[in-house]
């Protein structure tokens, strides 16, 4: 039977490993005694939320009544599929809208449970050193996008829209320059390479923890 639960970084470990193996979800998904939909899954969340994507859901903790009524109302005004709209809300997997919309259907209201931690919804303003911050916190401490929002105070919006920032064009996209490259260039060629270094150095660490892990999984499957 296909192994029920991998970690996080397992996850990613082996999707980089299905990234260099040049075959289909089926044939690799087999290599890992995992179910090829369950593969193409993990993809799908890593490329829209990161890291935070492959974790296991814990409880919610991150969707406000608001964010759930208006994914519940667009589904039923035909706005989208389950699987389109739990990608555009950024949900953990489309079971959570179908649940939502179920209860919405019984007694007409989405609500949140009080045990469940809430973080910011609003956005605040920014340094440009704390968003590099942020940032980090989620790509270097491996912490997810609602935890970076609660530790720092901002939204889950902006702590996800920022790590997406710096992964395509690095920290100096992280700058308000609010529609203008003024800012931005006027960075020295000194102030832009430091930037550089201290993004690689995050990279190069997170790099050594995948291929940690994907060293052990490997171990762990010729033992198998």
């Amino acid at each position: 039977m296909p192994r029920s639960k991998y970690t996080a970084l397992e996850k990613l470990a082996i999707l980089e490993e299905f990234k260099q193996a040049n075959t289909s979800y089926a044939a690799f998904a087999k290599t890992f005694n995992i179910g090829a939909k369950s593969l193409k899954r993990w993809q799908t969340r890593y490329e829209r939320d990161g890291i935070e994507g492959l974790e296991e859901a814990r409880q919610n903790n991150h969707y406000s009544k608001e964010l759930k009524l208006t994914a519940v109302l667009a589904y039923l005004a035909g706005e989208g599929t389950l699987e389109e709209l739990t990608i555009k809300f950024g949900l953990h997997s489309h079971t959570q809208l179908r649940n939502w919309i179920s209860r919405y259907n019984r007694d007409k209201t989405v609500t949140v449970s009080p045990s469940r931690k809430q973080v910011p919804t609003m956005s605040r303003k920014t340094t440009f050193e704390e968003r590099i911050e942020v940032v980090e916190y989620v790509t270097k401490d491996k912490h997810s996008y609602s935890e970076a929002a609660e530790h720092f105070q901002v939204s889950y919006q902006q702590a996800r829209l920022w790590v997406r920032k710096a992964e395509s064009n690095g920290y100096p996209a992280l700058m308000d320059n609010r529609g203008h490259r003024k800012q931005r260039d006027e960075l020295t060629e000194n102030e832009q390479l430091k930037l550089e270094i201290r993004q690689l150095k995050v990279q190069l660490k997170e790099k050594e923890i995948i291929e940690k892990f994907a060293k052990k999984l490997q171990e762990l499957q010729h033992k198998g």
